[in-house]
């Protein structure tokens, strides 16, 4: 049930965008006064301003996939509109994947391949994205290989706004969603609103008739089952459901939506400009609604590490943390779990790298949730995972799956414990690799 009680906002004296998890667990803002604002959940009052040199207005943003890589990525339809990629530590050093001269990247998402088999996983990401001047969705592998990238034309005279991407039990075949708007302010002028498809092996994109009138699409999200978008004109929240081909909408009346998550309990939050809206996954109907506690709206939104909802707020210039309350007491808990869906090798020689010890889920009511972001640990004196840490942060894919990061044995026999979880709101998954003299 929605409290306002459990809402905190911290000021940023900045006008923010969206917000992600990144490594270490830092919250990452995006602004438009050519910075990024890196902050502690445990001390959200000590916010950090990082410059981004040349870009602002900067869009979409995600934490690198790659665990060894401490970075995060940018989408930035500004003046100049590259793909940015940030170091996350030392001088916070930024690095531009140029597009077309006059290109733009409205919004960034991952993309999650497992090329393996179900006895040997062999995971690759890839970083999408949308560009509305040129019309197409772009296919950046990570890492970067020299900012060579892909291109899906989407030949349709449309303003690409959002895109996402939904994956076959087999984890190799994808089937890509994108929105886009009409707009007659852009040259050369789009004249369609639209929801669009490829199928997997084809080159053209289908657009999926379920739009009202003049209804505009903006952000989308997507799982095992369906795929949600934010609209305006009216202001709906839309599920379609990929195996049936039907939609059921949810009216949020004079609130205007913008970005949506999955969330722990099986239910999909909707920041808007009234606040945040609860609404249910499997049986979406009108739902809940917090209102924010200082006014303002809602526009980027993400799952903290402990399960909490983080969203900015462009009108007060802030960071809300809201900490969503329990079910009353003898009501029904939906609550999420980590299980293990594979596991590598359980005993290593000393000095040897074990390349994917562990891969989980999160399920929730029996459905994976993407977008969650699992702690990985090890507890061990001297295997760490290949980067030396011993603890790192992984965002649940499109199938709400965590590839725990390869482990490096160290010179030590022991035992090494490997867990992963939604920080410490729920009892880890966990497994045991032994550390032998071989």
């Amino acid at each position: 049930m929605a409290d306002i009680a459990s809402i905190q906002e911290f000021s940023l004296n900045k006008t923010p965008h969206s917000v992600a998890v990144g490594n270490r667990r830092y919250l990452w803002i995006t602004t438009n006064s050519k910075t990024v604002v890196k902050i502690n959940p445990n001390d959200p009052n000590s916010a950090q301003s990082i410059p981004t040199g040349e870009y602002d207005l900067t869009a979409g943003v995600m934490k690198d996939p790659v665990s060894e890589n401490e970075r995060i990525w940018m989408a930035s339809p500004a003046r100049r509109d590259p793909i940015l990629v940030m170091e996350t530590y030392g001088n916070y050093p930024v690095t531009a994947i140029p597009l077309e001269p006059d290109a733009k990247a409205e919004s960034i998402t991952l993309r999650t391949t497992d090329k393996g088999t179900e006895g040997q996983p062999n995971i690759s990401y890839s970083l999408l994205f949308a560009e509305p001047q040129h019309s197409y969705i772009g296919i950046l592998p990570v890492p970067a290989q020299g900012g060579v990238y892909d291109k899906m034309p989407i030949g349709r005279s449309t303003w690409l706004w959002d895109v996402a991407v939904t994956t076959a039990a087999d984890k190799k075949t994808h089937t890509y969603w994108a929105t886009g708007q009409k707009d007659t302010t852009v040259s050369p002028a789009r004249n369609e609103n639209g929801l669009y498809r490829r199928l997997p092996g084809q080159t053209a994109w289908e657009k999926v008739e379920i739009l009202e009138g003049e209804q505009k699409p903006f952000y989308i999200i997507a799982d095992t089952e369906a795929v949600w978008f934010t609209a305006t004109n009216p202001n709906q929240v839309v599920r379609y459901d990929i195996a049936e081909g039907t939609s059921r909408t949810v009216s949020l009346g004079d609130a205007v939506p913008q970005q949506l998550v999955f969330y722990t309990n099986d239910k999909v939050w909707v920041a808007s400009s009234k606040g945040l809206h609860e609404i249910d996954r499997r049986q979406p109907g009108p739902g809940s609604m917090v209102n924010l506690p200082n006014g303002g709206g809602a526009k980027g939104l993400c799952v903290g590490t402990n399960g909490e909802l983080w969203y900015t707020n462009p009108t007060n210039k802030s960071l809300g943390k809201y900490s969503v309350p329990p079910p009353p007491y003898g009501g029904a808990s939906l609550a999420g779990r980590t299980q293990v869906v594979h596991q590598g090798k359980s005993a290593v020689h000393m000095k040897d790298h074990v390349e994917h010890p562990l891969i989980v889920e999160y399920v929730s009511n029996g459905h994976p949730v993407p977008g969650i972001p699992l702690t990985c640990r090890i507890e061990a004196d001297g295997a760490t995972f290949d980067d030396g840490s011993k603890e790192r942060v992984i965002l649940t894919d499109q199938l709400g799956r965590v590839a725990v990061p390869p482990v490096s044995a160290g010179l030590i026999e022991e035992v090494a414990i490997l867990s992963v979880g939604l920080g410490d709101s729920e009892p880890h998954a966990t497994t045991t690799l032994r550390i032998t003299q071989g």
